[in-house]
């Protein structure tokens, strides 16, 4: 204040106290507000709703199974009971959803928490996605719980069987559909 203006008013100063009060208060109350709706946001999260985040937004990450096999690339679809994951040779692996055991996205990648879950983006199981490409019998590899991994072709999807035909002879395999952790389709040839 210069020498020349008069003094201020002291209810001036005690209006511009009692704003600035309000303001802090008002400043707490909102991040009071926002660690709550974080708290809620992570006691309401699910595994289907981190997916399909990482699959929006084309996140690169690494998945590790039950069996303990790891998976790396970006989430490229996500189904009821199952995500595909595309390693960066093009390898397209299905895995269901009851033998993810973490999903850890890669390095320099900013994650929060999951947004909403809404639900699948494919109306689709991962015994339905097998069913329809059967027909065209394609080189898959198959993991059922435990680690046990197959190769050969798919000749057939029943309602709790997975049917493949051995590379190593003419034998065939029948999986449960239970057990299956992981589908791949391999390139033929």
């Amino acid at each position: 204040m210069r020498d020349d203006e008069p003094a201020g008013d002291p209810r001036d100063a005690a209006l511009r106290t009692l704003l600035d009060d309000a303001r802090a208060a008002q400043a707490a109350r909102e991040r009071s507000r926002e660690r709550e709706l974080r708290r809620q946001a992570g006691e309401e999260a699910r595994l289907s709703a981190v997916l399909r985040d990482a699959a929006e937004r084309g996140l690169a990450v690494s998945l590790r199974t039950t069996a303990g096999r790891t998976h790396r690339g970006t989430i490229v679809a996500v189904g009821r009971d199952f995500c595909g994951i595309a390693a960066a040779g093009g390898l397209l692996t299905y895995v269901a959803t009851s033998a993810i055991a973490v999903v850890v996205p890669d390095r320099g990648v900013r994650a929060g928490l999951p947004g909403d879950d809404r639900g699948a983006a494919l109306d689709l199981t991962l015994a339905e996605l097998l069913a329809d490409e059967a027909p065209e019998q394609p080189a898959v590899a198959v993991v059922a719980a435990g680690g046990e991994a197959l190769a050969g072709r798919l000749l057939a999807v029943g309602a709790d069987v997975v049917t493949v035909a051995l590379d190593d002879g003419p034998r065939v395999a029948y999986v449960a559909l239970a057990s299956l952790t992981e589908a791949s389709f391999l390139p033929s040839g």
